[in-house]
């Protein structure tokens, strides 16, 4: 568990209890609604149910939270070994999926300060490398991803209508990132 103060939030992060559900759904769906329009219905719904299924992810990797004031304003599930997403990550990575904060206090951190805990967390395992997915038209994320200097690496981009079995959808592209923790992090 730890405690940052970013732009005046008080954020305590900590691995999420079966009793934190009902919030993180409720984060997760204000989070990730706003993307409804930018996917096919029949994706965006197959995303958003895989997105909401936090006893799925809880199964292979660490649900954690940030709390504000006793309130989950942003969650993120943890991954010690990436290949346990199941979207062909490599054996030996730690990975980052369903980065979500609560839209009120977007802009304060919040997604940062998940973000550097799972990076201490990926250096304390000893992972060679943090990765992560997410979409071109989550332009918040990808500039903050890229800002604390991850890159892209396309060889494991994929299809998420293809991902989620989804027959006649037009191929929806999700991108690949990566960051080498061998090396000295600048971004720290």
């Amino acid at each position: 568990m730890s405690t940052t103060r970013p732009q005046g939030l008080t954020l305590t992060v900590r691995d999420a209890q079966p009793s934190d559900h009902p919030a993180m759904h409720d984060v997760l769906l204000a989070a990730y609604r706003e993307y409804a329009a930018a996917l096919p219905p029949a994706v965006f719904d197959g995303y958003l149910a895989d997105i909401l299924d936090l006893d799925g992810r809880a199964r292979t990797g660490r649900l954690l939270v940030a709390e504000h004031d006793h309130r989950v304003v942003g969650t993120v599930t943890w991954y010690d070994d990436a290949a346990a997403e199941g979207i062909g990550w490599p054996t030996g990575w730690a990975g980052v999926r369903a980065l979500g904060v609560d839209p009120a206090v977007r802009g304060r951190g919040v997604g940062r300060t998940l973000m550097r805990d799972c990076l201490e967390r990926a250096r304390a395992a000893g992972a060679a490398v943090l990765c992560l997915h997410t979409a071109e038209f989550m332009t918040a994320a990808v500039a903050m991803y890229l800002a604390m200097g991850f890159r892209r690496v396309p060889a494991f981009d994929f299809d998420a209508a293809r991902f989620l079995r989804l027959d006649g959808v037009p191929p929806v592209r999700v991108i690949a990132f990566r960051l080498d923790l061998t090396q000295e992090d600048p971004h720290r």
